[in-house]
């Protein structure tokens, strides 16, 4: 373990590595190295499981402290002890990998009398536990039990900013390691995002170099303390390219292993997320574009159009294959609720979902349609033992995901796109999928021109994988009847 100093005496037990001199100018930020080579390839072949851990499962009664389930704002209970107890369930449903939020200790008191840290995103110790998880012996309890199943484990981190009542941002020493520029007022300024508050929370001068050295020692010390596989970085877009392009770089070496950053940039313009992997140097963005275009296609009933046109926008990332798509997740209103509580749309959104280009992610109770509207609403407990049908469905995508190849690491090729109707291939060493979603509430016919040098010839017999329909490719077309709000995935 690295050495530390750490100001202990003042009770701050923030494991602080204090360097004298700060440096406040910016550092040019430099294109990353291409890390084409650098094991994280295989994370395409993963399904990532978004876990809230006071709110999926309470193993332990012992630490629930100002838990309470009635109230939406506070902890409910959930806990490591609880995720521990569920890893049976998670390798059951067939996830690969586990994105925790935040387990480090939080602020010990709510905001304003109301608002409790139970999201974790409120940090006053990155170096410790929070009470209401557990300790530090057990989450590498969790995550050893997570790796002999088979399933990566990774931690959110966040560097943008502290708790609301950290003792470092009243510390007179550490004044410099905070912008004071007030709350952002206007989110489409890249300056503001990035030098003023986001929602009050203190925002770190991640320009200085003292400020830069703290977040590399103390979020990489988590890496071997707990055997992690990758970081999930928080509020990416409100710190600087410059910042990203170290961290990263520092990250990646001194994890000793392939380690896989993916990071939050809530931009919903496609066109403003690759720097963050070309000069920013992360292996993974959420595909917040591809995002929003799929809760308009399959929960608004928008023309199924506007997949072809976010899909198209591919080509400006370095590779597109390594990006996280997702239709839920715990800052959104839950996709069943936008889609009025209609199954059939959020089955067709999911079967989409796994069969599309990249590391899809699914959030807790996705795979039993829990309801839930604005933040905290979004954040529900689990809800355990119910919806056996839904869940059967999402494992079945899910086992077909890991079942054929180009699910996960194939070309993508779009076949058909109108209002109704889009259709694409996943093609690898001659291997092909097809998938094919009806978005209306309609049934209705469509003829697909095969792509160009695919295999699938004249007299080609392909079987529909989620029912017991098949087709037969003719004069190099395929014509499908489609149920209404039907998804296939077609396979020789």
């Amino acid at each position: 373990m690295r050495r530390r100093i750490a100001r202990r005496s003042l009770g701050l037990a923030l494991g602080i590595t204090l360097v004298t001199g700060a440096l406040q100018g910016r550092e040019p930020a430099q294109a990353a190295a291409p890390r084409a080579g650098n094991g994280l390839q295989s994370w395409r072949d993963e399904i990532l499981y978004l876990i809230l851990p006071d709110r999926f499962y309470n193993g332990d009664h012992s630490n629930d402290r100002n838990a309470n389930p009635q109230d939406p704002f506070a902890y409910h209970g959930g806990d490591l002890a609880g995720v521990l107890q569920k890893l049976d369930y998670l390798q059951q449903l067939g996830v690969t990998a586990l994105w925790f939020t935040p387990i480090s200790d939080n602020q010990d008191n709510p905001l304003v009398g109301k608002y409790w840290g139970y999201h974790g995103y409120w940090i006053q110790n990155i170096a410790k536990v929070d009470e209401h998880f557990g300790d530090e012996q057990l989450f590498r309890q969790v995550v050893q039990s997570a790796h002999e199943r088979g399933m990566k484990v990774v931690l959110d981190a966040v560097v943008n900013h502290p708790g609301y009542d950290a003792p470092m941002v009243k510390d007179p020493r550490y004044e410099r390691w905070f912008h004071k520029n007030g709350a952002i007022t206007d989110w489409d300024d890249p300056y503001q995002n990035e030098n003023f508050d986001v929602a009050g929370l203190p925002d770190f001068n991640t320009e200085n170099v003292e400020v830069a050295k703290y977040m590399e020692d103390e979020w990489a010390a988590w890496i071997p303390r707990a055997d992690l596989d990758g970081f999930r970085l928080d509020t990416v877009r409100h710190v600087p390219l410059a910042f990203w392009n170290r961290f990263s770089k520092a990250i990646h070496e001194r994890a000793g292993k392939p380690f896989f950053l993916v990071g939050e940039v809530s931009y919903h313009d496609a066109r403003k997320l690759p720097p963050y992997m070309t000069e920013g140097g992360l292996d993974s963005l959420f595909d917040f574009q591809l995002f929003g275009t799929m809760r308009d296609v399959f929960a608004r009933g928008k023309s199924a159009k506007l997949l072809s046109e976010t899909l198209k926008l591919d080509a400006l990332y370095p590779d597109a294959g390594m990006l996280a798509p997702f239709i839920d997740s715990h800052d959104e209103v839950r996709f069943i609720t936008e889609a009025g509580g209609d199954e059939r749309r959020l089955r067709l959104a999911l079967a989409f979902l796994m069969g599309l280009r990249g590391i899809p992610t699914l959030y807790y109770g996705t795979e039993v349609a829990m309801p839930g509207g604005k933040d905290p609403d979004s954040r529900r407990d689990m809800a355990w033992g119910t919806n056996p049908e839904m869940l059967a469905y999402t494992q079945r995508l899910i086992a077909l995901r890991k079942e054929l190849m180009p699910l996960r690491r194939g070309t993508q090729t779009e076949l058909f796109a109108d209002d109704q109707v889009y259709a694409f291939a996943r093609h690898l060493d001659g291997d092909e999928v097809l998938v094919v979603v009806n978005a209306s509430d309609r049934p209705l016919t469509r003829d697909l021109a095969m792509r160009k040098g695919s295999r699938l010839t004249e007299g080609t017999k392909l079987a529909n994988r989620l029912a017991s329909d098949t087709a037969i490719v003719r004069k190099g077309r395929l014509t499908l009847n489609l149920k209404p709000f039907e998804a296939k995935i077609l396979t020789r």
